[in-house]
């Protein structure tokens, strides 16, 4: 857990120094001026002496948050500053493996949503409202893991053997999963990169966007609402880990945290095509450079069919094994009776995902 507040100290450090005002001229003369300086009378030197320390503590100080600025510009002018906040907490895979889709999942989505918003300059009312859906799942997201990790006892013997598992081979041999989580990561982020760069959209085009990013918030909502429910309702409702909760929101959908997440994510990667179609067909793409956005269009594409491929998946076989477990349970029939699972794969004789065995329902959101 501390490795992880670390992480994100970094990370914020990257996007604040970038920013950090930069000292104006004078003030640069005044730094460079030697404080001991030779005109001043031997009578006044041991009046000044204790302002030239500090003097001399704050040119200190300054040049070494000078000499981090600059390291920082020069890292983030090699790597753009929305990939290492991306792939940068992916690589928390690497001292624990379900950090990596847990912890880094959440982490790399709000921090890359800052780093867009921060530097799209004066940020629109589009940019700034996408920017803080993002933002809200991954704060909330890494928010609703650390509780349930600590009031759950399920929850952290399975992530025990999620761990032990792990350790059977090096943490080196993770370097292609944790390289695909930042990818995944970065192609969840780049829709937002689309809307920052759009400038006065059309009033159909701002129509359709206004619209797709009030579904990404609903969807995110359902999905934290989905796991509000779900730990409330175990630990003091029920008071049993192994409860199948079929209260509030889930009276309705059966796996609301997966249901809202494709919701979500589908609308985010829509309103980022969205405005990237707007850019295509302006003098816009002129500057922006219709290769780049091709690319980004890719990978705004592959982040959308990954993720929704790996929800999917969760909820396919989620909805599979709570049926084998509740199958004789009256309870059970008539709730699936008046619900809906949600988006699933059909039936088919390939491999469900791999989860663990004594999993028979969604602990909540996340990959």
């Amino acid at each position: 857990m501390y490795k992880c507040l670390v992480v994100t100290s970094l990370l914020f450090l990257v996007e604040t120094s970038a920013f950090a005002p930069t000292l104006s001229s004078p003030q640069k003369v005044s730094l460079a001026t030697n404080p001991f300086n030779n005109e001043i009378s031997h009578r006044h030197s041991n009046q000044i002496k204790g302002y030239d320390c500090a003097r001399v503590g704050e040119r200190g100080f300054k040049s070494s948050k000078a000499t981090t600025t600059s390291l920082s510009s020069s890292l983030t002018s090699i790597i753009p500053r929305e990939v290492l906040t991306s792939f940068l907490p992916a690589s928390l895979g690497f001292y624990k493996n379900e950090y990596g889709v847990s912890y880094g999942y959440g982490l790399a989505t709000a921090c890359t949503a800052l780093s867009i918003l921060r530097s799209s300059g004066k940020a629109s009312l589009l940019t700034t409202f996408h920017a803080a859906s993002l933002m809200f799942y991954g704060v909330r997201l890494c928010v609703f893991l650390a509780i349930r990790l600590a009031i759950s006892t399920r929850n952290q013997e399975l992530a025990q053997k999620i761990e032990d598992r792990a350790m059977e081979k090096s943490r080196l041999s993770r370097s292609p999963f944790v390289l695909s989580c930042g990818l995944l990561y970065y192609g969840l982020a780049t829709p937002l990169w689309f809307t920052s760069k759009l400038q006065d959209p059309s009033f159909q085009v701002s129509f359709l966007m206004k619209g797709l990013i009030a579904m990404t918030w609903f969807g995110f909502g359902i999905a934290a609402l989905g796991d509000f429910t779900k730990t409330y309702v175990k630990k003091f409702v029920r008071k049993d880990e192994y409860a199948l909760v079929t209260e509030g929101v889930y009276s309705i959908l059966r796996h609301p945290n997966y249901t809202g997440e494709i919701i979500g994510w589908t609308a985010n990667a829509l309103c980022g095509l969205v405005a990237a179609f707007a850019l295509a067909t302006s003098e816009s793409a002129v500057i922006t450079g219709l290769p780049l956005l091709l690319s980004k269009i890719g990978v705004t594409i592959y982040g959308w069919a990954l993720i929704v491929f790996v929800l999917l998946r969760a909820t396919t076989t989620l909805e599979k094994r709570q049926k084998e477990t509740y199958k004789k349970d009256i309870k059970y029939k008539d709730w699936i009776k008046s619900t809906w699972a949600g988006w699933v794969i059909p039936d088919t004789k390939d491999g469900e995902v791999e989860l663990d065995k004594d999993q028979t329902e969604s602990d909540g959101t996340g990959i």
